[in-house]
Order: C-alpha cells, then structure tokens, then sequence
C-alpha cells in the first residue's frame, strides 16, 4: 500500500512543473487583462493600464478586454458549434498521426517533426510575447527568431538539454495563450475532447502503435534494458522505452540526435511525456480563472495537480498510458462544481 501511493522522482518534477507553469499562465493571463495586448498601436502606446491586474478578493473575475488578439471560431459561440469544431480538429489530428507514421515507415520523420517544431516555436512564441508586451513592442518577434535560431542550433548539433528546455517553454506558451485564444465555450470543450480523444489514440488508434515502434527502435540503439514509463497524448508527442527491438538501423546524419518527435515530446528523468499534455494542465486552471473567479483557479489547479498523481498510481504498470483524461476530466469536474456551488 505504501509503495502504491508513493512517487518517483521524474513524476515528482512533472508536478513541479506543472504547478510552475500554472502560476506562470496565471500571471500571464492578469498581464493580458490589462489589455496591453490592443490591436492598434496607439492603443498600446497610450496605455496607461497597470502592469498587472490584482483581483481584489478570492471571488474576482477576471476579464480579457475585447481589443486583445483572438480566435473568432467560424461557427459561432455555442457549445454545439464549439462540438462541431473540436471534433474538426481531432479529425485533423488523426491526419496528421497517420501521416507521421507514414513517414516514420520511409525514415523521414525527423525532417518533418523539425517544420512541426520551427513553425510551433516561432508562431507560438510571438503569440505569447504579444500578449504580455503588446504588438507595438519589438519583443515579439524578437524572441520569435531568437527561439528559432536556438532550435536549429540544439537540432542540428544534437544538444538533447536544449531541445528539452525548449519544448518546455513551448509547452508553457501554449498553455497560457490557449485559454485566451480560444476563447467560450471552446476553452473548455476542446481539453473535454481531447481527454477523451486521448484514451482512444493511445490504446486504439494509430499513435500507440506509433509510439511503440519509435520506442522499440530507440530502444535498440540505446541497447537499454530498463524500461521508461510514458505519459502520451492524443497529439503524437511521446515516446516509450521498451525493452524490444524492431530491426531498423541506427539513423545518420545531421539530425542523427534529433527526438523523432522534436519539440511535441518532452523527456524527464524517468519518463517521457507529450508537449502538449503539460501544455493542457497549464491551460486548464487558467480557463477556470477566465469562466469563473479566482477561487476557481486555484481549486482547479489543485484538482489538475491531483490528477496528475493519481494517473502514476493508476496506470504504473501500463508500458505507455493516456496523459490527459484523469488531470484534465478532474480539472474540469472541479470547475463545474465551483461553478455551481459559489455563487
């Protein structure tokens, strides 16, 4: 029983993790509320707007102005219409899996995942900056390029640290822009899908079995005997090792060392686990701060952190198991509650 309920030392950092990026996305979401990130120059340049928004008291509200950039979804507000789009997207997502494994079948799978991550970090990263500096600010694209130049650098010279950390930080963008972007009922519908979603791809769809080739083969070139423990995602992010082989040769060239995944995985010290997974605990709780009020974040954060233990203890003895559903749904399940309850 003891054993059961304790952790180890990768899934201890996940948690840390996650709690940082939580607070992060929290900060960031009170910097976006001051609505430095206007759509016109002169708005922002005559901003006179705190630097941070302090809510008042635990009930506060916090309120994204309407001159901020964001997703306008083309098929209106409604929850029925946030359905229709987020199953569009998992359609697109299920393309794309399909398409990584076709090029992993032809070893070209590295040179794609590299586009994927170039076009993730410079986009993404820009997004972020805007919002917390504003588009009259030259930070955006700035840090964009910088972002940019490092990743072509950590790929092409295998540096593993650095591609890490800056999957990290991508995962950390992503998570406090998606609850801006996005916006209701979507901020909340697309991590309910997804969750879901997740289970099938893992254990029925095509990702599981993608995952577990790259593993097999990572696995033989490392010649390790001790399997890693992974936390995937409906997103093709993640990667087990296991302790079998597949007959593919090691690979060469240039990006000989770069992760077959790039930035859409993230390895800690004992377990490997989707970008977008940390992505989504980042984002859960801050959607509940823009839903509800404060005193919804900070219950959603604990619910999603929970989560997140409870899926180690859950699913320990499965070779790679579902990231999102158990953190994501409880997350959710608590925003529903409070929403209900406090008034």
């Amino acid at each position: 029983m003891a054993r059961f309920f304790s952790f180890e030392k990768s899934e201890l950092e996940l948690l840390l993790i996650s709690i940082v990026f939580q607070v992060v996305a929290f900060f960031t979401i009170l910097r976006v509320a001051t609505g430095v990130a206007a759509t016109s120059s002169s708005q922002a340049a005559n901003s006179t707007s705190p630097p941070i928004i302090i809510p008042h008291n635990i009930t506060s509200s916090v309120s994204i102005p309407n001159s901020t950039p964001q997703f306008v979804s083309p098929v209106g507000s409604t929850v029925s219409a946030g359905l229709i789009l987020a199953l569009l997207f998992v359609g697109a997502n299920v393309v794309v899996i399909g398409f990584l494994a076709f090029l992993y079948r032809r070893k070209k799978m590295k040179l794609f995942s590299l586009l994927i991550s170039l076009f993730l970090i410079f986009n993404v990263t820009e997004l972020y900056f805007t919002f917390i500096s504003g588009l009259s600010s030259w930070i955006p694209i700035g840090a964009s390029f910088a972002a940019l130049v490092i990743t072509v650098l950590a790929a092409y010279r295998g540096s593993a640290l650095i591609t890490n950390v800056i999957a990290l930080a991508l995962a950390l963008e992503l998570g406090s822009c998606f609850p801006v972007l996005l916006q209701a009922p979507l901020n909340w519908i697309i991590p309910a899908v997804y969750a879901v979603f997740d289970v099938y791809a893992v254990y029925y769809g095509r990702m599981g079995k993608l995952v577990r080739d790259v593993a097999r083969d990572e696995d033989q070139r490392q010649n390790s005997g001790s399997p890693l423990p992974t936390a995937t995602s409906a997103i093709p992010q993640s990667a087990d090792l296991s302790s079998s082989s597949s007959g593919n040769p090691a690979p060469s060239g240039r990006l000989s060392k770069w992760p077959d995944f790039g930035l859409l995985s993230i390895r800690l010290s004992g377990i490997e686990i989707g970008m977008a997974d940390i992505a989504f605990y980042t984002m859960v709780p801050a959607v509940a701060l823009l839903l509800d009020r404060l005193i919804a974040f900070f219950v959603v954060m604990v619910a999603v952190d929970v989560g997140i233990l409870l899926s180690f203890t859950v699913f320990r003895k499965r070779e790679i198991s579902p990231g999102l559903p158990v953190p994501i749904l409880l997350g959710l399940g608590a925003l529903l509650v409070v929403s209900l309850v406090v008034k």
